[in-house]
């Protein structure tokens, strides 16, 4: 199926799905409530714009700052291994119940 979805300007943009992606589309617009497949696309892309996160530069200071601390002390051999931090999570927070 070809959906007409996308403005580039003032045209669109003609794609092609595959149909389990016309079918996931048409699920999650009706789970949604979203109207158009163009209103779930754009929909979509803001929400992997914010699960990017913002940039290093556009991060406030006390931020950058920790960021910046916590490089250095990994580079200074500080830190602990992530199979360490996994287990010690896991028996906090799993391993207790």
């Amino acid at each position: 199926m070809i959906y007409d979805i996308i403005p580039l300007l003032e045209e669109y943009m003609a794609i092609s799905l595959s149909a389990e992606t016309q079918r996931l589309i048409e699920e999650q617009m009706r789970e949604t409530g979203v109207n158009s497949a163009d209103e779930l696309v754009k929909v979509a892309l803001q929400t992997l714009h914010q699960t990017r996160g913002e940039g290093f530069e556009e991060l406030d200071s006390a931020t950058r700052a920790a960021i910046e601390e916590g490089l250095a002390q990994a580079e200074r051999g500080e830190g602990q291994a992530w199979e360490d931090v996994r287990e010690n999570l896991r028996a906090r927070f799993i391993d207790r119940k």
